[in-house]
C-alpha cells in the first residue's frame, strides 16, 4: 500500500528496531497497517514469482571480440525489425541470439534483456509474461540506474497481476526520473486496477474504520475478546478510498449504519456455532467474500497465539445491491505502539431508558446464545459511540 510504502521511507524507518522504539502516532498508524492479516485466502495479495535471469546465456565474460560485435549487431537489427512487423516470436529469437553473441557483463546486455523482455511480454505465450519478468530483473541487475528496466519489471508484474508489486515497480523508476510525468501515469493505471481487486477493497475498509475498531476492540479490556461489527453498507462501495472515490465517479463517500458490538472468544464462538448451524434471515454471514462457508475449526486456527492483536469480525452486505452478507475476518496488531495511534474518546453515558428492546435485537441478529459485554453504534461518516450498553451495568441479570 502506498501508506506503508510512503511510510518505509520516513528518516529511521529503515531500522525497524529503533524507528520503534520511540513509538508515536505515526509509527503506531503503520505498525497496524503493515500488520494486517486476513483469514480469507482471497483477500490476501498474491506475491509475485521469484524468478531472476542468471546470465547463464551470455557468453563467458571478458573483451568482446570484433565477431561477437557483429554477430550481437545484427541479430539486434533483425529482432528490432521483427518487433516492428510484430514478429514477437522471431523477435525474441534474436534477442536471445544477441545476448548469446555478447560476453557477461558487457555494457549493452542490458539493453538486449529489456528489448527481449518487451518481445516476449507482447508474445502472449504460455509463460512469456514470467519468462519477461525474469529478463526485466537481469536488466536492472545489469543498469540499476537505468529507468527502463524498473519500466519493464513494473509491465511484467502488471501482465502478471502483482499490482502492488508493480506500482512498486514504477515507483522505483519515478525515483530515477522525478520530472517524468509518464511514471505516475504508469503508477495510476495500476493502482486502478489494483483498488478494484478484493485485496484492495478488503484493506481499505479497514482503513476507512481502522481507528474506531482498533479503539473498540481495546475498550473491551479483554486480549482474547473479539469485536464483530455488523455494516449495513455494500463492501465494493467502503472498500473504496474515498479521494479516490471522488476523483472518478464525484459521488460523496459510502453512509451505513454499523453495530459494534465486544464479546469474549468463548461467547464469540458459541454464537458462531448456532449462527452457522441456523442462520439468521439478515445481518449475519456465513460465507467470507470468496463464498466459501466459515469453518469454526479454521477460525480458531487463525486465532491462536493472537497475542495483543485486535482481532475482528466484520459482517458486510455483499451481493450487488441485496441483503446477502460475507464475513471478514481479521487481526491487526494493537499493542501499546499501535495505541499510540488511537487516541482517547469521549464514552456516551448509560441509558436512561429500558435497553430490553435492544438486547431483544441482539438474540434474533446474531447473539443467540450469549449476549455482548459491550454494545456501540456507528453512522458512517460519523462518530462511533461505544459502549452504548455495558451488559455488566446495565443489565446485570443477563450478563
Amino acid at each position: 500500500d502506498a501508506f506503508v510504502e510512503v511510510g518505509r521511507q520516513l528518516p529511521g524507518a529503515e531500522d525497524p528496531a529503533t524507528f520503534f522504539e520511540n513509538p508515536g502516532a505515526v509509527q503506531g498508524a503503520l505498525r497496524a497497517v503493515a500488520g494486517i492479516r486476513f483469514l480469507c485466502p482471497a483477500l490476501v495479495e498474491a506475491v509475485a514469482p521469484k524468478v531472476a535471469a542468471s546470465g547463464q546465456e551470455e557468453a563467458p565474460e571478458g573483451e568482446a571480440s570484433e565477431e561477437q560485435t557483429k554477430a550481437a549487431a545484427d541479430a539486434k537489427a533483425r529482432g528490432a525489425e521483427s518487433f516492428k512487423q510484430k514478429d514477437f516470436a522471431a523477435a525474441e529469437a534474436a534477442y536471445s541470439e544477441a545476448i548469446s553473441s555478447l560476453p557477461r557483463g558487457h555494457g549493452d546486455l542490458h539493453t538486449v534483456y529489456s528489448n527481449r523482455c518487451a518481445a516476449r511480454l507482447q508474445g502472449g505465450i504460455s509463460g512469456g509474461a514470467v519468462a519477461a519478468l525474469a529478463d526485466a530483473r537481469r536488466c536492472i541487475e545489469l543498469a540499476p540506474q537505468w529507468p527502463k528496466g524498473h519500466f519493464r519489471e513494473g509491465s511484467c508484474l502488471r501482465q502478471l497481476e502483482h499490482l502492488a508489486e508493480a506500482t512498486k515497480a514504477f515507483r522505483a523508476g519515478k525515483m530515477l526520473e522525478p520530472d517524468n510525468k509518464d511514471w505516475d501515469k504508469e503508477i495510476e493505471k495500476t493502482e486502478v486496477l489494483r483498488c478494484a481487486k478484493l485485496p484492495a477493497l478488503g484493506r481499505q475498509l479497514l482503513f476507512s474504520m481502522l481507528p474506531e475498531l482498533l479503539w473498540a476492540w481495546a475498550r473491551g479490556g479483554d486480549l482474547e475478546g473479539v469485536l464483530s461489527v455488523q455494516i449495513n453498507g455494500e463492501f465494493t462501495d467502503f472498500g473504496k478510498a474515498k479521494w479516490r472515490l471522488v476523483k472518478e465517479t464525484r459521488e460523496k463517500p459510502a453512509t451505513a449504519s454499523l453495530r459494534y458490538a465486544f464479546q469474549s472468544r468463548k461467547d464469540y464462538f458459541a454464537n458462531l456455532a448456532a449462527n452457522l448451524q441456523n442462520p439468521p434471515k439478515e445481518g449475519v454471514a456465513v460465507v467470507d467474500l470468496a463464498g466459501k462457508p466459515l469453518k469454526i475449526a479454521e477460525i480458531n486456527a487463525f486465532l491462536q497465539d493472537s497475542g495483543s492483536d485486535a482481532v475482528l469480525h466484520l459482517d458486510v452486505r455483499y451481493g450487488g445491491g441485496t441483503d446477502k452478507m460475507a464475513a471478514v475476518l481479521c487481526r491487526v496488531p494493537c499493542d501499546e505502539c499501535v495505541r499510540m495511534f488511537l487516541g482517547t474518546r469521549k464514552e456516551p453515558e448509560a441509558p436512561k431508558n429500558s435497553i430490553e428492546s435492544v438486547l431483544h435485537l441482539q438474540r434474533t441478529s446474531g447473539f443467540p446464545k450469549a449476549l455482548p459485554r459491550y454494545i456501540g453504534f456507528q453512522a458512517m461518516p460519523g462518530d462511533l459511540n461505544f459502549p452504548v450498553i455495558d451488559i455488566v451495568r446495565d443489565a446485570p441479570s443477563m450478563a
